[in-house]
C-alpha cells in the first residue's frame, strides 16, 4: 500500500518506498504507476477515482521519498514548469554518506553526463572540449551529525572487530538542497568528494562498501524528505515533508 500524503482533482503526492520503481518498461515488476492506479480502482478512500496519472520527476529505484504525480494534462505542465533549475518546485533530502567533512556547509558544483553503456553519471570540473554535452550540475548540503561506526547501535552492526579499524570510519547525516536535477546527481556529487552515500553499490567506494555492509545499509541511504511547489490551479504553496524509514537513519 503506498502512502498519499494528499490528494485532489489535479494532484496526487505519495511517497515512494525504497526499491520500488517510478515508472518500468517490466511487465513483471511493479512500478509506482501501477501500484497507484490499483490502489485507487481497489480503496473506497480516493477522492478522485480518475487513475489517470502523469509522471512530473522522478526518484532512483533504490530511494524512497516523497513524490507529486498530475491529474490532468493542465496540471502536468504547471508542474513540469516548476521542476525546471528556476521554477518553484524545491526538493530537499537527507543522506547518509561515508566520511566527516571539514565544514559543517557546503557547496558541490560540477558537470554531469549520463554513460548510455553503464547507466551511470560520469562527473567533470568543465564542460569545454569533449565534455561540452555535460550539464551544470549544483547542490548545497548542511552536516546534521557526524559518528564513528564505534557510536552505532549494535543491533545495526554486523561482524564487527576492530582489528581492522573500521570502527573508527566516520559516517555524516547531512542534509541535501538541490539547485539542478540531473541523473544520479546526488549520488555520482557526493562519491566524487569522496563521500559516497552508504549502501550505494553503483557509486562505492572500497571502504564504503565494507562499512556499508557491516551496518547492514540494502538501500541507497537517501530519502526525498521535503518538497514544496505551488499547486497547478489554486496556486497555494504546498509543502510536504516526511521522516526517512531507513535504519541507519534511525542512528541519527
Amino acid at each position: 500500500m503506498i502512502e498519499i500524503l494528499h490528494e485532489d482533482n489535479d494532484i496526487l503526492v505519495c511517497v515512494k518506498p525504497a526499491g520500488m520503481a517510478v515508472q518500468s518498461s517490466s511487465v513483471t515488476s511493479e512500478d509506482m504507476e501501477t501500484v497507484l492506479r490499483s490502489q485507487i480502482l481497489r480503496s473506497g478512500t480516493f477522492k478522485n477515482k480518475s487513475t489517470l496519472l502523469h509522471v512530473i520527476h522522478r526518484l532512483d529505484q533504490p530511494v524512497e521519498g516523497i513524490i507529486v504525480f498530475a491529474r490532468t494534462k493542465k496540471a502536468a505542465a504547471s508542474l513540469s514548469k516548476q521542476v525546471q533549475a528556476d521554477g518553484d518546485m524545491s526538493k530537499v533530502y537527507k543522506a547518509v554518506v561515508y566520511g566527516e567533512f571539514e565544514d559543517e556547509e557546503g557547496n558541490l558544483t560540477d558537470y554531469l553526463a549520463k554513460d548510455p553503456a553503464t547507466k551511470k553519471a560520469v562527473v567533470s570540473q568543465d564542460n569545454v572540449g569533449d565534455n561540452k554535452d555535460y550539464k551544470k550540475s549544483i547542490l548545497d548540503y548542511k552536516v546534521l551529525s557526524t559518528k564513528s561506526i564505534s557510536e552505532i547501535s549494535t543491533n545495526n552492526v554486523a561482524d564487527f572487530d576492530d582489528k581492522d579499524g573500521y570502527s573508527q570510519e566516520k559516517i555524516s547525516f547531512v542534509e541535501v538542497h538541490l539547485k539542478t536535477g540531473r541523473y544520479h546527481q546526488i549520488r555520482a556529487q557526493f562519491s566524487n568528494a569522496g563521500h559516497p552515500l552508504l549502501g550505494d553499490r553503483r557509486y562505492m567506494s572500497e571502504v564504503s562498501d565494507e562499512v556499508s555492509a557491516r551496518l547492514r545499509v540494502r538501500n541507497v541511504a537517501l530519502c526525498a524528505c521535503r518538497l514544496e511547489f505551488k499547486h497547478p490551479v489554486t496556486n497555494r504553496i504546498m509543502k510536504f515533508e516526511i521522516e526517512p524509514k531507513g535504519d541507519i537513519f534511525k542512528e541519527f
